[in-house]
């Protein structure tokens, strides 16, 4: 079948299709030619062209959102929070997943540009910064997520306020040998250790051993060497839980009689798992940053969240 087009409506309507676009834009239009053209859209069928309306507007009306990593719950319910005040601004998303690639962030925000997204969510790294300001500079409002960058809005934790909420929780547990397992080059986790640390030094610890690694591969081995001389082991990023949770039970320790561990971020099984972890607002962080987008302040915006402790019993 043929595609109903805005002519037609405008033939059953008995109307210019200037008039049918005046109605369907919310335009001045006597009511009773108003009422002949929703009646017509209706019996009809139409569904107007967004992409004719994006090419009108210079923009269309979508939110482009780019994420490092879909399989992480933090990225989950970000996305859930994002698409719900996009929802309610008459905005689909378009999403875009780019598995920790710094050449597929960059390559993602470039093609959300070439899309004229309405607005733009970003979870990428540096790399793609240069391309998201020049957006910025042409009208379209950018939020990066989970750390802050010169010239666009930002939403982000207080990373250093959840290193200290880890020490606060470790002390009061009787932990005073901690080993932390963290992932390579992102400033979250390195303020996360920093605020580890002092929090650790405020209560008269010793600072905590680091392993750094690159992926999940490496956490077997990191964990054994943190277990030489540690009893408790934190990690900083809950990319990484799965894997240090699994080198921990794979050498037959229990949680918390023969080992502590304290990870980043909820997740739906963490419960079952008696798993404590630093949680992150996720959900309202991306509404946030849509709120943002729909909202186009003119002058960068910066918010900070706080981190909460969920204490389940692991340390």
């Amino acid at each position: 079948m043929k595609r109903v087009t805005i002519g037609d409506v405008a033939a059953r309507a008995g109307v210019s299709t200037a008039t049918v676009s005046r109605v369907l834009n919310g335009g001045l239009v006597a009511e009773s030619t108003a009422a002949k053209v929703r009646e017509a859209t209706e019996t009809l069928g139409y569904s107007p062209n967004a992409l004719t309306r994006s090419i009108f507007a210079g923009r269309s009306s979508t939110i482009g959102v780019v994420v490092r990593d879909l399989s992480s719950p933090f990225y989950l319910d970000l996305i859930r929070g994002i698409d719900e005040v996009a929802a309610a601004a008459d905005s689909p998303v378009m999403l875009a997943n780019t598995d920790r690639d710094p050449a597929r962030e960059a390559a993602q925000v470039r093609a959300m540009d070439q899309q004229r997204v309405r607005g733009l969510v970003i979870t990428t790294d540096e790399t793609a910064d240069d391309h998201a300001r020049r957006m910025a500079s042409n009208g379209t409002p950018c939020v990066v997520i989970a750390r802050t960058a010169p010239g666009l809005h930002s939403i982000s934790l207080d990373d250093v306020a959840a290193g200290w909420l880890m020490a606060a929780h470790l002390a009061e547990r009787g932990r005073s040998r901690v080993g932390i397992v963290s992932g390579r080059d992102r400033p979250t986790q390195v303020k996360r250790g920093e605020g580890l640390r002092l929090g650790l030094a405020g209560h008269g610890l010793r600072a905590p051993d680091e392993v750094l690694v690159a992926n999940d591969d490496e956490v077997d081995e990191a964990v054994g060497s943190l277990l030489r001389r540690n009893d408790t082991v934190v990690c900083t990023t809950g990319r990484l839980t799965v894997a240090v949770h699994t080198a921990l039970t794979a050498r037959g320790l229990t949680m918390p009689d023969d080992v502590g561990f304290l990870t980043m971020d909820d997740f739906p099984w963490a419960g079952a798992l008696g798993i404590s972890v630093v949680a992150q607002p996720s959900y309202e962080m991306g509404r946030r940053a849509a709120e943002i987008v729909v909202a186009e302040p003119a002058d960068p915006v910066e918010v900070v969240f706080e981190p909460t402790l969920i204490a389940r019993g692991s340390c």
